[in-house]
């Protein structure tokens, strides 16, 4: 199996205060050999925004984060396939929700994320729960959630 991780599971995974650290990292451990995990290119990104928005005396452990994660973890780039399908579930979604133009912009992101796993073959890893209406509209989404918050 492909598994994409969300950009909070990421944070949660290398934060070993977070409540679903245990968890997160209890389910990698328990993948196969075979499993391959990633990242997107926009979780770097992400995270590398949380590093110029961190403190100056907790930059370096945020940076060490960012590091692990990209030794840790598989990158996937974003692509022109990609992109098709993230204008047709965010059009989608925009109808659905009948979203003004400025609230649409908020889940670009998500959109991004679901239709990178969608174009990779990955089970997405959030707790999200836009990524549940997403699934309406796209039931070639595969989701799980590897925190607590259910």
């Amino acid at each position: 199996m492909n598994y994409l991780l969300d950009s909070n599971v990421v944070s949660d995974f290398y934060d070993k205060n977070s409540s679903n650290h245990h968890e997160i990292g209890h389910r990698l451990g328990s993948l196969s050999d075979e499993d391959q995990v990633f990242i997107s290119i926009i979780a770097l990104y992400e995270l590398e925004y949380g590093y110029n928005n961190a403190p100056e005396d907790k930059k370096s452990v945020v940076r060490k984060k960012i590091n692990e994660a990209k030794e840790d973890f598989g990158i996937l780039p974003l692509t022109a396939e990609g992109s098709i399908l993230f204008g047709r579930l965010k059009k989608s979604l925009v109808d659905k929700r009948n979203l003004k133009k400025e609230n649409a912009k908020k889940h670009n992101i998500d959109i991004i994320l679901a239709s990178t796993a969608i174009i990779n073959s990955c089970i997405l890893i959030s707790a999200d729960r836009i990524y549940t209406e997403i699934k309406q509209q796209e039931p070639t989404l595969k989701t799980d959630n590897w925190t607590s918050n259910t």
